[in-house]
């Protein structure tokens, strides 16, 4: 699949695989954005998009497994919590949470 990109007045094809399309006008619509002030030679510029587009796909998905690690840290914690609660037959009925339950009875 082609994905077609419009930046900085340049029409860019990018070969991509289907699910990546939506991803990508997006990164060229932020880049768009961020280079409406810059002019210049055609071929620098067309450097520059590819590098810049390259760069925000980076930290894209850089971000986006930094997510992913900070629910599976979240998912792991609550798993140890509810261990923990589970061998001191601790009940939460109480608005501090599970945590602040655990903390209370000197379980943390």
């Amino acid at each position: 699949m082609q994905a077609v990109l419009n930046v900085a007045n340049q029409e860019l094809t990018i070969e991509c695989a289907d699910c990546d399309q939506r991803r990508l006008e997006d990164l060229a619509q932020a880049l768009n954005a961020r280079l409406a002030r810059f002019s210049g030679d055609e071929d620098a510029m067309r450097r520059l998009v590819l590098t810049a587009l390259s760069l925000l796909d980076q930290a894209q998905a850089t971000s986006a497994a930094l997510a992913l690690a900070r629910e599976e840290i979240e998912r792991l914690t609550d798993m140890v919590v509810d261990a923990r609660m589970d061998a001191q037959n601790v009940a939460v009925n109480d608005e501090r949470g599970r945590v602040g339950v655990l903390v209370a009875h000197g379980a943390a």
